[in-house]
Formats: structure tokens, C-alpha cells, sequence
């Protein structure tokens, strides 16, 4: 599935997967425009573990 108007963020998250250096790459914004998506859909099977947060959740 192709990302449509996401452009700035996916070669921003493209030049942090080539690069030698650890990379934290923190997601924010309001809720229901794609974040998680946004991540899922350009990893895929990238990483061996992710994690999502609620704002004051407990564990």
C-alpha cells in the first residue's frame, strides 16, 4: 500500500533506518491521523518490537 501525502516523514524515517548511528524516533500528534500506521506500514517486518503508549497509562 502506497503512503500518500507523507513525504517529509518517510524520508525522514529513511535516512534514520540508513544510518550506522542508534536512532530513537519519537511519533506525536493528535489522535486518528495515521501515526501508527505511518510506522507499521513502512518497518513492516523491520523490527523485532515496538511499542505504542497511552498518555499516563499504567502499566
Amino acid at each position: 500500500m502506497e503512503l500518500i501525502g507523507r513525504k517529509t516523514e518517510i524520508n525522514l524515517l529513511k535516512n534514520s533506518l540508513e544510518s550506522n548511528l542508534p536512532e530513537l524516533i519519537v511519533v506525536y500528534g493528535r489522535r486518528r491521523v495515521g501515526k501508527t500506521f505511518l510506522i507499521r506500514q513502512f518497518f513492516k517486518d523491520k523490527f523485532a518490537f515496538y511499542t505504542t503508549g497511552i498518555y499516563q497509562g499504567t502499566k
